[in-house]
């Protein structure tokens, strides 16, 4: 009885702490590019026509004030009146939020 009742106890907190770790580790995960990118896309589509988009496959460390963030840079191409407009855009690599978008 004594065993059972240990073995249940070790299981439920090898659970919790499993569950726990998942849960820290998860929040400091990057996306890859190409989530990123389709999450780019998803955010800017109702205002843009989008014809092509890129972005760099590896993210880098940029600089906001004292805040250093993971981030993926990349660019978005529209046709306006025939004419291909370029914006480029940087996101952020954990979440996929857009953080600057600028026309070149």
């Amino acid at each position: 009885m004594k065993t059972t009742r240990t073995a249940i106890l070790a299981f439920a907190l090898g659970t919790a702490v499993g569950f726990s770790l998942t849960k820290a580790f998860s929040k400091h995960r990057l996306l890859r590019s190409d989530e990123v990118l389709t999450k780019v896309k998803s955010q800017i589509k109702n205002a843009f026509a989008i014809d092509g988009a890129w972005i760099y496959s590896e993210p880098e460390q940029r600089k906001n004030g004292m805040l250093t963030q993971t981030v993926y840079r990349g660019g978005v191409t529209e046709n306006q009146d025939g004419e291909a407009v370029h914006y480029d855009f940087v996101a952020d690599a954990q979440t996929g939020t857009l953080l600057s978008f600028t026309p070149q």
